[in-house]
């Protein structure tokens, strides 16, 4: 069925069909220089130019084009023993220059003309884009709802569970609970694998508050965030893996103004939408937070759960408190700053 129905991939506006092999879901963590089973068939119309690309004379008659690369990706272009790239090279009649592991670079394309160095290119950005996929998330667009009043209210819900609702219940635990100066709401979810890219979604952020969020703002208003009650991510409240409460919009503007700045990163191809429209949420029990990230796989931290039938019952509609919208940060995953808050890589206030 994956030979019928092969992963559509689209690379600067061309569309690629990927056969993806199991070997991928079979073995994710690859060492160092590994090969990435990889199969796929190109239009070798759309291969004689494209504008963007620049291509420039060499030595020898010959032409070169660089172009850059994060260097978490190196590994997946030289593939195991040098495969990948030599395969490549082989099909494309190129030389590829790829930096030393452990070094920044360009990767270069050497070649006899112009269209054997678009075809090299052309399949080292297929390879980048279904490798980036492989990826783990590195940054999110966060606001922060870590405001003294929101985190006493978390706090008194925090032990009124502990001491009270759910007192004795399966799963239930202080190690599930967010930590209260991470609360937030996040927008989305990044990757971002070196420091060029930091630079440019950093830059993207800064030019977000000018060219979205203060013009929403001067003809909304300032934008009220109460955070009221709370809902499980699946439908069993006796097995559930994510708590979180609920952030009342009455007049929907948080939701709009989300939709917007998220689809301003998606324009400069720094999101990739997993959903159709943000889900608004503030977590506040996980059973992830439980787990070091190196106790055991994903999937099996996925599979526990906690009991929260009485909590959700008896917590329906706690008030947990009111905020204005102010800040919108660049975090980065798994970090803590000074003040127990996410390392940014940038922030903005309006």
């Amino acid at each position: 069925m994956d030979v019928l129905k092969p992963e559509i991939v689209l690379v600067d506006g061309r569309c690629y069909r990927f056969f993806d092999s199991t070997s991928w879901s079979q073995n994710r963590e690859l060492g160092s220089y590994e090969e990435e089973s990889f199969q796929a068939t190109y239009d070798s119309d759309q291969e004689v130019c494209d504008g963007n690309i620049e291509i420039f004379a060499h030595s020898g008659g010959r032409y070169k084009h660089s172009f850059h690369v994060p260097r978490a990706i190196y590994p997946f272009i030289i593939g195991q023993r040098g495969a990948t790239k030599k395969r490549f090279e082989t099909e494309t009649k190129t030389t590829i220059q790829v930096p030393k592991q452990g070094e920044d670079g360009d990767i270069i394309i050497i070649g006899a003309d112009r269209r054997k160095i678009l075809s090299a290119r052309n399949r080292i950005d297929l390879l980048v884009e279904t490798s980036r996929k492989k990826m783990p998330f590195t940054h999110f667009l966060s606001i922060p709802m870590n405001k003294d009043n929101i985190i006493r209210g978390f706090n008194q819900f925090k032990s009124e569970v502990l001491n009270k609702t759910a007192k004795g219940a399966r799963g239930v635990n202080e190690s599930i609970f967010q930590t209260d100066k991470k609360l937030h709401l996040t927008l989305d979810v990044l990757k971002l694998l070196d420091n060029e890219e930091r630079k440019l979604a950093a830059k993207k952020l800064l030019a977000c508050r000018e060219d979205i969020i203060k013009p929403f703002l001067k003809e909304n208003g300032p934008i009220n965030i109460e955070v009221r009650g709370i809902e499980c991510m699946n439908d069993d409240p006796a097995e559930v893996n994510v708590l979180y409460a609920i952030i009342v919009d009455k007049d929907g503007y948080l939701q709009d103004l989300s939709e917007r700045i998220v689809d301003y990163f998606v324009e400069e191809g720094l999101i990739q939408r997993q959903y159709n429209r943000v889900k608004l949420h503030m977590t506040i029990m996980n059973i992830r937070f439980s787990k070091k990230d190196d106790d055991e796989s994903a999937n099996e931290r996925m599979r526990e759960t906690f009991d929260a039938s009485n909590i959700l019952k008896v917590h329906k509609n706690t008030f947990f408190g009111k905020t204005t919208l102010s800040t919108l940060h660049l975090s980065q995953r798994h970090t803590k700053n000074d003040s127990g808050y996410y390392k940014e890589t940038e922030k903005i206030e309006f």
